[in-house]
């Protein structure tokens, strides 16, 4: 799971150098040669950043770099600080899992019927649904993951995953 993470942190980081350098490019072309990058806005807005932000969720999770916000946990206890912890990865887990189900169906379907966006460039449909739902099958797989090590931890006492550490006293 790791490293595949890190594979799809790769590839977010390769996605936002990428839009970096078309929006320059872009621009200094409109600009200095008064002919701007047609297919630009339409790359970038279907492909590259929801793949920009789908593969770098997991990651980003498992290296609590996400935004959370602390107000009652660290006051709690620590079995209820886990308790909240696995009923918050499962809820949002099931979140993801229906995600996936959604926009696996969007894209088999367009991928079957050889659905195109039509622009300057005719661009398959499906591949925006594919970006989401590998970042949604890997943030899931994650969130079940946190969820059944705060459940092993909390019935065991063991610790199988931790704990934030705003929760620790």
């Amino acid at each position: 799971m790791n490293r595949f993470e890190r594979i799809s942190r790769f590839v977010a980081v390769v996605c936002l150098m990428a839009v970096m350098l078309i929006v320059f490019t872009d621009v200094a072309a409109r600009y200095l040669i008064h002919a701007p990058i047609p297919w630009s806005y339409d790359l970038i807005g279907m492909y590259l950043m929801p793949a920009l932000f789908y593969l770098a969720l997991s990651d980003t999770l498992a290296a609590h770099h996400h935004v959370a916000v602390d107000l009652l946990r660290p006051h709690m206890p620590r079995w209820l600080a886990r308790g909240f912890e696995a009923f918050g990865s499962a809820a949002t887990a099931a979140v993801f899992v229906l995600i996936v189900w959604i926009y696996a169906q969007s894209a088999w379907e367009k991928f079957d019927t050889d659905a195109m966006v039509l622009s300057s460039i005719q661009w398959p449909a499906w591949i925006p649904d594919a970006i989401v739902v590998v970042g949604a099958v890997t943030i899931s797989l994650r969130l079940i993951g946190r969820a059944v090590g705060h459940l092993l931890s909390l019935v065991t006492g063991r610790e199988f995953v931790e704990v934030p550490v705003a929760a620790e006293h």
